[in-house]
């Protein structure tokens, strides 16, 4: 069975130098890099950050209880290399490890820091 993700991404950063995404579904689809030896993965999910300051949340709540209602569950959350790329050299408002904490409890799944090296 495919390990099903959901990636956030940032959304002051997504259109601007990573458009559409496309290196996250590299890596996702070659299983390289955040994937590289995890066998089948799916994306299952991708929502923006909320823009600043942020509101992740609410909008990964909105995302689960869709997937719940179409009977898909997730296995893993990746906060996308934008938002990594965004908290460390952007002056990005958004409490990482707070939010990672909260997702982690809320939804019971474990929440990893950027998806790619490109």
């Amino acid at each position: 069975m495919a390990t099903r993700i959901g990636i956030i991404y940032c959304e002051r950063i997504q259109d601007a130098s990573c458009v559409g995404c496309a290196k996250c579904y590299k890596s996702v689809n070659e299983n390289t890099f955040a994937f590289e030896d995890q066998g089948d993965v799916r994306v299952v999910f991708k929502c923006g950050c909320g823009d600043c300051p942020g509101l992740v949340i609410p909008r990964v709540d909105l995302q689960m209880t869709v997937l719940d209602s179409l009977n898909v569950g997730v296995d893993l959350l990746y906060f996308g290399t934008c938002v990594q790329k965004a908290t460390k050299l952007m002056n990005c408002p958004m409490n990482v490890e707070g939010v990672t904490t909260v997702l982690e409890e809320k939804f019971g799944v474990p929440v990893h820091m950027g998806t790619h090296d490109y």
